[in-house]
């Protein structure tokens, strides 16, 4: 297991804080937004959507 030397998480650790940040939301006419929480200013909307875990 590694752990980051400047914040002291592990890589799993690490992966779930990156996790969490983003959401995302379906809206009509199957469009679909994905964000940042932190930065309400960031964010890509889309007609499709595909799963981040199938693209690792």
């Amino acid at each position: 297991m590694t752990t980051h030397a400047t914040d002291g998480h592990t890589d799993a650790q690490a992966d779930h804080i990156q996790r969490e940040r983003y959401a995302d939301l379906t809206i009509g006419d199957g469009e679909y937004v994905i964000y940042d929480r932190q930065n309400h200013q960031a964010w890509v909307q889309s007609s499709e959507a595909l799963s981040l875990d199938g693209h690792r």
